[in-house]
């Protein structure tokens, strides 16, 4: 069965996040008050990534972006096959500098191709994308908190990634 895309751009905003908090190396994680935002359509042919922002001119404008690698991750776990993407970074997240940029750029990816198939939130939940995007990074930590907000704990089971919110004392 043919995938259906939907017409115009997708966005989303994921945040910056902080990992590794005090006795919690690898397991402790929480989202800051930093975005960054992307969108993200199909077009007939090509990839075109356009950066504004942090990483701007330094980052890849081609399949080589981390956005545009983590859409073709999740575009084949979702079995679909888009002509071309057109995607947009507003980065405000710094790059390099220890507040999850790599990660936000994971996850963002991911929703966005998430989203732009139509029965995508159907085919990949929120748990599926949370192991997708642990496996694109190499651990949960940072991609837990940029994906469910908060302050989060997060682990690897035999069956992926796994994260619990808890609440963020004022």
């Amino acid at each position: 069965m043919p995938t259906n895309f939907t017409a115009g751009p997708v966005r989303v905003r994921v945040p910056a996040t902080s990992a590794n908090l005090g006795p919690g190396f690898d397991a402790l994680g929480l989202a800051l008050g930093l975005h960054d935002d992307v969108s993200a359509e199909i077009v007939p042919t090509g990839v075109r990534v356009t950066v504004t922002g942090q990483g701007a001119g330094e980052l890849p404008d081609d399949d080589r972006h981390l956005v545009v690698r983590s859409m073709r991750a999740a575009f084949e776990r979702l079995d679909a096959r888009p002509t071309g993407l057109a995607v947009e970074c507003v980065n405000r997240i710094p790059q390099a500098r220890g507040l999850g940029s790599s990660s936000a750029a994971i996850v963002a990816g991911v929703l966005l191709a998430r989203a732009l198939v139509t029965d995508g939130e159907r085919r990949l939940d929120d748990g599926a994308v949370l192991r997708l995007a642990a496996e694109l990074e190499g651990h949960p930590d940072n991609v837990a908190p940029c994906l469910l907000g908060g302050f989060t704990v997060a682990w690897t089971e035999p069956t992926g990634a796994r994260a619990v919110t808890r609440e963020v004392a004022e």
